[in-house]
């Protein structure tokens, strides 16, 4: 592979021009389109010297533009000759402009032969943009950066009966008839955006719409656009947006700023969602739900995407990064505001939950292997690799340790501030900090600001003693730092809690039953006065650092732990301290697995009988943990098939012990669910979803015949995929069956079909990857759709180890020869998907040499995209022996 070219923070510097404005014009045409552009330019910064005397003009204009084609330019209505501005290398460069002038280019693209799915391209029918992080430039000529803000008009043309729907940011000026079936919109957004904010689609859409006023007054037309036999699908996003926008106004006093907010669903997407000024664009995967065709999770999902890219509105679109490096600061803020909307709406210690595992699966997997990078990277040499979950999700753990340690109200503040003094403008994390620091007190912009450049996950060992001399009850911390970069102690925050073993709390000094205590050193200890001996710590309640951490809980602290600490967090993670205690068990001394499963055994079935946990809570608690979820708390390098092994035997360890506790809440089980989603029904399905995957280890045809029972009777998607997911633990005809009907019975339905794909991806049978290879070679396995592409591949990669760590690297093949058809076609998708093989960096020798094959083959393929080196150059370093 060739140099890559690096940039570097370090090597930043303000543009010396900027844009006012911008007027569009787009011509939709048969087999291209073509963009007349206008853009206000003017000078805005020269280099100076110390006294603030010029030392330096810079004389010329550069602007991005890939792959277009420049049909004329002119300056001020003058066109240029060819000695005054170059094209070459995807940069316009314009010589010796003058201080402000208008720019005027006009540039042909053709948006049917962009398989990339980046800047403007048309996928079924639908023209769609998608311009984050640099699509603009193929779209047309201009500063393609995050801090040059300017306001926008848009006016399209084209075919009516092919496009009578044309849209664009902000709200509608104008629209009407050309003659000759020709139609045309103007849209007009009056607040500065950067470029990767805009927005276009046009197509054959159907629409719903709703008239809300906010509680502020706020008069709001709200619409969501899609293709016509999936509208009726559209109602639960509907209302998502609806209780964002309340939520917004509620929580942090944010109100819509315009007219209309319009909501696209497309198919043939990259990303998740984009939070384009006012005409969000989703994959239709956040969209659509009803009951039979969605599962609660969808649903779930929905709501907090819809959330999100809502909020993006102000954290994120009136405020936005000044560069690439900032990422987090709009990413981190709005994943922690989603996060709480989640908390607000639905079942705060369930999300909570939910959250920290996401985390630790994806996001601490991500820094132990060679992807790992600091929240705020100092280099990069495609911006796309850094969309990742450590600028999202450990970016949403900073920011709630913010708000661990000023607390809501001044968070609030420090929010206000921050709206207040960085409204309109293109800002850096540590503006966010500063202001964060003057409603709060505590100095963020010093020694926490670390959390931002340091790349790893540091660990935490708590001891505990007690004094019988002064009564004093004593928690010690030390700080491991040997797994993070640059090694240096971090600003931890802990959350703690001290019960007796009846469960009685002890009241700390302030008359407060939990106690904020901040770690800031490698070492840190702190005493409490008239506390007892068998005070047992409730730590890190809330998760309250993205740490790893350890205290030496006996089996009986844990049960207490599980049975009264006053965090569903605490609890939680009680219940996976002992699974993964189990697995090592299984791991290294097989032969006492049994007697140690017989204590975890005995904690699930409390659990299961405790009425005070919900239904939700209980499925959490009582799951065991995938054993992709186990790895990253084994020692590198880590045996696979002794893994594997270990883990199959702690499953049906624990299947065989609770088997009849499972049986019988099944027969005895009479709550009743409605057809629809709601948080307690929810919860209900989880937890005999849990049951059912337990039962299915058995291989008795009951079991078998039980579970198709339970598919065919399946109130709504979710109780299908359900019965499915168990029946994919065993190899016989009743799984065949199932999975044979639900293919017939939603062939209609994609974002199904997608399912079906995605449940096969993670069988781990024998014949498993046989299965998977001819799934890859069905005419319904599209690839130039992400969402079937990722149905299949992303399963496999992520949440089965067992095939995709095969021993023979035949995972590594068909994953790496499957890549190789979209490498060049989509390389953004290509490149997400090859992060998981970080994750044979923790493994032996032999797989990692399997893998290095197969990841240097696809680096030997001619044409490769910025992205896709900078990933495989990466893998390829990180699996050096």
């Amino acid at each position: 592979m060739s140099e890559l070219n690096i940039v570097r923070l370090a090597d930043y510097s303000k543009p010396a021009f900027g844009i006012d404005h911008h007027e569009l014009q787009f011509y939709l045409q048969e087999d291209s389109v073509r963009v007349a552009h206008q853009q206000k330019i003017r000078r805005v910064q020269e280099k100076t010297d110390a006294n603030g005397w010029t030392i330096e003009r810079e004389k010329h204009l550069v602007l991005n533009g890939e792959g277009l084609e420049l049909l004329s330019i002119a300056v001020n209505g003058k066109a240029l000759e060819s000695g005054q501005y170059r094209y070459e290398n995807d940069l316009l460069t314009l010589f010796d402009v003058a201080d402000e002038f208008v720019l005027e280019t006009e540039v042909r693209i053709h948006p049917d032969e962009n398989k990339e799915l980046s800047g403007l391209y048309r996928s079924n029918g639908i023209y769609c943009t998608q311009c984050e992080a640099q699509g603009f430039r193929r779209i047309s000529f201009t500063l393609d950066r995050p801090d040059v803000l300017a306001t926008y008009r848009v006016r399209i043309e084209g075919n009516k009966q092919q496009n009578p729907v044309m849209l664009s940011n902000g709200d509608l000026e104008q629209h009407g008839d050309l003659g000759e079936d020709n139609y045309y919109s103007v849209w007009h957004d009056p607040h500065p955006k950067p470029s990767y904010l805009f927005a276009l689609v046009a197509g054959d859409l159907a629409q719903v719409s709703r008239r809300i006023t906010t509680a502020k007054g706020k008069k709001i037309e709200l619409r969501i656009y899609t293709e016509a036999k999936f509208i009726s699908q559209t109602d639960y996003a509907m209302q998502a947006l609806v209780d964002s926008i309340n939520w917004d106004e509620k929580r942090f006093n944010l109100s819509y700023d315009l007219n209309r907010f319009n909501i696209v669903a497309v198919s043939d997407f990259n990303m998740g969602a984009m939070e384009n000024k006012s005409l969000n664009i989703f994959n239709t995967k956040y969209v659509f739900a009803d009951i039979e065709t969605a599962t609660d999770a969808d649903f779930h999902g929905i709501q907090a995407v819809i959330g999100h890219e809502y909020f993006h509105n102000w954290t994120g679109n009136r405020i936005t990064c000044r560069d690439w490096f900032q990422l987090s600061l709009k990413e981190g803020l709005t994943v922690f505001r989603d996060q709480e909307f989640s908390c607000d709406m639905n079942e705060r210690d369930i999300e909570r939950i939910n959250n920290v595992s996401l985390l630790r699966r994806v996001q601490f997997a991500e820094d132990a292997g060679p992807m790992r990078h600091p929240v705020q990277p100092q280099e990069y040499a495609a911006i796309d690799n850094f969309y990742t979950a450590t600028v999202y999700e450990k970016g949403a753990e900073i920011i709630r340790m913010y708000h661990t340690i000023i607390g809501e109200e001044a968070f609030q503040k420090g929010m206000a501030l921050y709206v207040k003094r960085h409204d309109g403008q293109a800002v850096r994390i540590e503006d966010f900090a500063q202001c964060m620091e003057d409603a709060g007190g505590y100095p963020f912009t010093k020694q926490f600001f670390d959390w931002y450049t340091t790349a790893g996950t540091p660990k935490v060992n708590f001891t505990s003693a007690y004094n019988q001399h002064n009564r004093h009850f004593t928690i010690s911390a030390h700080q491991d730092t040997s797994a993070v970069s640059p090694a240096r102690p971090l600003v931890i925050p802990i959350r703690l809690a001290l019960i007796s073993p009846n469960g009685r709390q002890y009241r700390f000094s302030d008359g407060s039953y939990s106690k904020l205590l901040m770690l800031d050193q490698t070492r840190g200890s702190w005493s409490f006065e008239r506390g007892e001996e068998d005070l047992i710590p409730v730590l890190m309640m809330g998760f309250s650092a993205p740490v790893y951490y350890e205290h030496h809980y006996s089996n009986e602290e844990l049960a207490v732990i599980v049975r009264h600490a006053p965090d569903g967090f605490a609890r939680y993670e009680a219940m996976q301290i002992s699974y993964r205690r189990l697995f090592m068990t299984a791991l290294q001394k097989p032969l006492k697995t049994k007697d140690h499963a017989k204590d975890v055994a005995e904690m699930m079935m409390h659990v299961l009988a405790n009425d005070k946990f919900s239904a939700g809570e209980k499925a959490l608690l009582l799951a065991l943990p995938s054993l992709d979820s186990l790895l990253p708390y084994l020692e590198a390098p880590i045996d696979m098939d002794k893994a594997v092994g270990a883990y199959e035997r702690i499953v049906r360890i624990i299947a065989l012990k609770m088997r009849r506790a499972w049986s019988d809440y099944l027969e005895n089980d009479k709550e009743e669910t409605q057809a629809k989603f709601s948080v307690r029904d929810a919860g209900i399905r989880a937890l005999r979803a849990v049951a059912w995957r337990a039962l299915a280890v058995f291989e008795d045809d009951s079991v078998g015949e039980r579970l198709i029972k339970y598919y065919q009777e399946a109130q709504c998607m979710t109780e299908r995929v359900n019965a499915l997911d168990a029946l994919m633990m065993r190899a016989d005809k009743c799984r065949e069956q199932a999975l044979a009907d639900f293919r017939q019975g939603f062939a209609e339905q994609p974002l199904v079909i997608d399912k079906w794909f995605a449940l096969q991806a993670k069988d781990n049978c024998p014949e498993a990857l046989e299965r998977i290879s001819a799934l890859a070679a069905r005419e319904d396995y599209h690839i130039g759709n992400p969402n079937r592409f990722r149905a299949l591949i992303a399963p496999l990669t992520q949440m089965n180890p067992a095939i995709f760590h095969q021993g023979d690297g035949a995972g590594y093949r068909f994953v790496c020869t499957q890549i190789r058809r979209i490498i060049l076609q989509n390389p953004q998708l290509a490149a997400r998907l090859l992060g998981a093989f970080s994750s044979v960096s923790k493994l032996d020798e032999q797989r990692k040499t399997l893998a290095r094959q197969e990841l240097g083959a696809l680096a030997d393929i001619e044409g490769l995209s910025v992205d896709v080196r900078e990933v495989l150059e990466r893998l390829l370093n990180g699996l050096k022996s």
